[in-house]
């Protein structure tokens, strides 16, 4: 599927972010021969220099070739001019992509700020020129040499295409100054003022680390900053929704979403279309994603997924993988690296953000990320080499079409995924290799096709929403959370505010999709590579190689595959995954998620989970400061009984005396003792307090009418098994 010359920008492809054998391969380069060689300017990027361009000579060379179109005999001479034309054209689209390199390396350069928004109209203004020069030409008696290189599809295309008004190329220029505006605002350290003390969020997390600030305080300083991001970030926002409907309309769209899912993406599906895999994923991977969840924290604490793997140190480490998987690969890999073509390192001034841009006129892909110190780096830049191996082999001509960001989505994630293969080599163990395969699952699950949905509902309730407002955002992000198991179920909020953090929000709205549903489909590549890798390799080296005129469907389609859109595949999938993955065994086998052993009631939590008393649900949790049941007694009282003990009021909460009075019972303990308790005489109560069974609190009280929480069911159920085996003991 072709993006014709008005949408030849690429948009920025930014992050997001266990094989089942061991992987024989011989050190070396695997020959692979799936791409068709490209021109790659050998230039450095640091010689890469910005050029200021004015539209206007341009535009008074596009009047001096119409003059010449009448007369047949001057085709030679328009053909001569057109070429210099699209030259041009090209060095435009360089010039803009080097500045929007610029403004990520520093967000608050106010000069690339300058120059981006200058270069987005001149852009806009020549492509539209440029479209209907080319309506002249192939009208005229000189137009065979253009006839020549374009087919009738696209000869149409120009045929029908209707110049832009000097209103929308205004509402576009507005746009990008909203998307500098935003990027000056998003960068900034967010303050506030909390008990006499100014923080920022850095601070409080390194506080909280070190055991200077309280849990409470904490989530107060941070819902704080949150509520004052969401409210500066949203008002810039909500003047972006209402400036982008009326781009739509004066497209002849009424809904943005259409207009951006079909100019902007180029998908082949529909907003409406895609609503049946929003609700495959909450129904499939959501629980897939919860289950994975603690098995990615028990590997959580391993050295690998700590370790910092920004810049170069993440290019050393994979470098020589690349070559085991195509020699292609490999010799996209060398041409970035020696000439320079990234920034992965550190920098206070840059944004938070990774990405791979195609710079056209020297052929040369570049690739950006911030990093964050972790084991992210490393994954972030196998999924953005991904991107940079398409790009490295596109053709970049003036009437040459990209892929659809759905389908170079899946470039990058399916190579992240193929990549896991080598963990272990390469972190040096089979427990990192677990960890890390189980970060990256969990990953993808959830931060791409997981929230790639969540997103894509939100954007569509936004656009979909006659003067929505700031707080009808809030309240729909909550409960998509809820939905997409972002937060439980019975959690109280009823608005979030932290969806300003996503930046394709503000600069690439509709885009999150892309993320879900190629994920989707590069998911299929790893399940390939259990059975045999390497031809799982080729299948994806093959999907990379497709020319542009494929769609995203189509292109699995070309291969034999399923679509990822099918709410069947996301069901077999799912199936998939967890199998492979081995969910139940390896579940099985691990402490609940909420229990980390250091708790006052951790040993006998413990005990009791081991001994098959205490059982998880299905997200890990065993809910220890949830308040007692009568069904969680009797299941406790059957154990102690060796026989079964049915519950009193079923599914009532029990309190603290009432569950005192029937351990008490079944212990047979004497009711004479005194209480040490000024708010209780039960004998009960105090026939177990006397033997250490129960506690009561700090100022002498026992609270005997408040619910016992599950916890202090477990800790006395605990004391009573080692009170009756002590009695046991005494009684040999």
């Amino acid at each position: 599927m072709k993006r014709k010359i008005l949408s030849l920008l690429l948009a920025l492809s930014l992050l997001l972010s266990l094989c089942p054998a061991a992987l024989a391969v011989e050190d070396g380069v695997r020959e692979t021969d799936f791409f068709t060689d490209q021109p790659h300017a050998n230039v450095d990027f640091a010689d890469m220099t910005y050029r200021h361009i004015d539209s206007e000579p341009i535009l008074e060379e596009m009047d001096g070739v119409r003059k010449l179109l009448p007369d047949g005999g001057n085709g030679k001479k328009v053909e001569e001019a057109f070429d210099r034309l699209t030259g041009q054209f090209l060095e435009i689209i360089t010039m803009y992509q080097l500045v929007q390199i610029r403004t990520y390396q520093d967000v608050t350069d106010g000069e690339a700020a300058a120059w981006h928004e200058h270069t987005a109209r001149l852009y806009e203004t020549v492509a539209d020129a440029l479209v209907l020069l080319i309506q002249d030409i192939l009208k005229s008696p000189c137009g065979g040499f253009l006839r020549e290189q374009l087919t009738e599809e696209d000869i149409a295309y120009y045929a029908g295409y209707k110049a832009k008004s000097g209103e929308q190329l205004a509402r576009l220029a507005q746009e990008s100054a909203l998307e500098n505006e935003y990027m000056a605002a998003a960068y900034q350290t967010c303050t506030v003022e909390y008990d006499g003390r100014t923080w920022d969020q850095a601070a409080a997390d390194a506080a909280l680390l070190a055991g200077e600030l309280a849990a409470e305080a904490y989530t107060g300083i941070s819902r704080s900053i949150a509520q004052k991001q969401n409210a500066l970030l949203g008002d810039i926002y909500l003047r972006m929704v209402a400036l982008r409907k009326e781009i739509a309309q004066s497209c002849g769209y009424d809904n943005y979403g259409d207009y951006a899912y079909t100019e902007i993406y180029q998908r082949d599906y529909t907003r409406q279309e895609i609503r049946s895999f929003h609700q495959a994923v909450k129904e499939h991977i959501v629980p897939l994603a919860d289950a994975l969840y603690p098995l990615y924290l028990s590997g959580y604490d391993e050295p690998a997924l700590r370790e910092d793997y920004a810049g170069d140190a993440a290019l050393d480490l994979i470098e020589p993988y690349i070559g085991r998987l195509s020699s292609e690969m490999a010799e996209a890999f060398s041409y970035m690296r020696s000439h320079g073509l990234y920034d992965s390192d550190y920098s206070d001034a840059k944004a938070e953000a990774g990405f791979t841009i195609f710079l056209t006129g020297y052929g040369a892909p570049f690739y950006f990320y911030s990093p964050c110190g972790e084991f992210r780096d490393l994954t972030t830049t196998v999924h953005e080499f991904g991107h940079y191996n398409n790009d490295y082999w596109q053709s970049a001509g003036w009437n040459d079409g990209s892929k659809s960001i759905d389908i170079a989505e899946v470039h990058s994630q399916g190579l992240e995924l193929l990549f896991s293969c080598f963990y272990e080599e390469l972190l040096g163990g089979e427990d990192a290799a677990a960890a890390a395969q189980d970060y990256l699952m969990l990953s993808v699950l959830s931060g791409a096709v997981i929230e790639g949905c969540l997103y894509d509902e939100l954007q569509q309730y936004v656009y979909d929403t006659e003067h929505v407002t700031l707080e009808q955002i809030n309240r729909k992000y909550c409960q998509l959370c809820r939905e997409y198991g972002v937060i439980a179920e019975d959690d109280p909020r009823t608005e979030m505010y932290e969806w300003y953090g996503v930046p394709h929000t503000f600069t690439s709205p509709c885009y999150y999709i892309s993320y879900a549903v190629s994920a989707a489909g590069a998911f299929a590549f790893w399940l390939d590579a259990r059975d045999d890798y390497y031809a799982a390799v080729d299948r994806y080296l093959a999907f990379t190689a497709l020319d542009s005129s494929y769609g995203f469907q189509e292109s699995f389609a070309e291969l034999g595959m399923e679509s990822p859109l099918d709410p069947d595949y996301v069901e077999a999938l799912a199936d998939g995954l967890w199998e492979a993955l081995e969910i139940e065994e390896r579940s099985g086998m691990l402490p609940p998620v909420d229990l980390t052993g250091e708790e006052w009631f951790a040993p006998a939590a413990l005990a009791l989970y081991a001994a098959g008393l205490i059982e998880k649900d299905e997200s890990g949790r065993i809910y220890p400061g949830r308040p007692g049941t009568w069904n969680d007694a009797a299941a406790l009282l059957t154990v102690l009984a060796g026989r079964p003990y049915r519950a009193k009021e079923d599914g009532k909460i029990i309190t603290r005396a009432e569950f005192a009075e029937v351990i008490a019972a079944l212990l047979e303990l004497p009711d004479n003792a005194e209480s040490p308790f000024s708010d209780t005489a039960d004998g009960a109560v105090a026939a177990l307090a006397v033997r250490n069974i129960v506690s009561g609190y700090a100022d002498g009280t026992f609270h005997p009418d408040e619910p016992i929480l599950r916890a202090e069911m477990w800790a006395v159920t605990y004391r009573a098994l080692i009170n009756v085996a002590s009695r046991l003991i005494g009684k040999e």
